[in-house]
């Protein structure tokens, strides 16, 4: 399943580079190159700290709007 998904975005890549698309070449390399990147969430509670636990950010927010 992985080469498949690799062997459509080879092929997307090419078009665009054929197609003259060179944002969505150079977005689609760059991809390549970094590879998966997790999402991190953190906030600041109003004491300048770091919360990291999904139900604290959500109270944080709660509290803020």
């Amino acid at each position: 399943m992985k080469r498949e998904h690799l062997k459509v975005k080879i092929n997307e890549l090419a078009t665009d580079s054929k197609n003259g698309s060179i944002r969505y070449l150079y977005r689609g390399i760059s991809e390549f190159k970094k590879g998966y990147q997790p999402g991190i969430d953190i906030k600041k509670d109003k004491k300048c700290g770091l919360v990291t636990d999904f139900h604290s950010i959500l109270v944080r927010w709660r509290n803020d709007f």
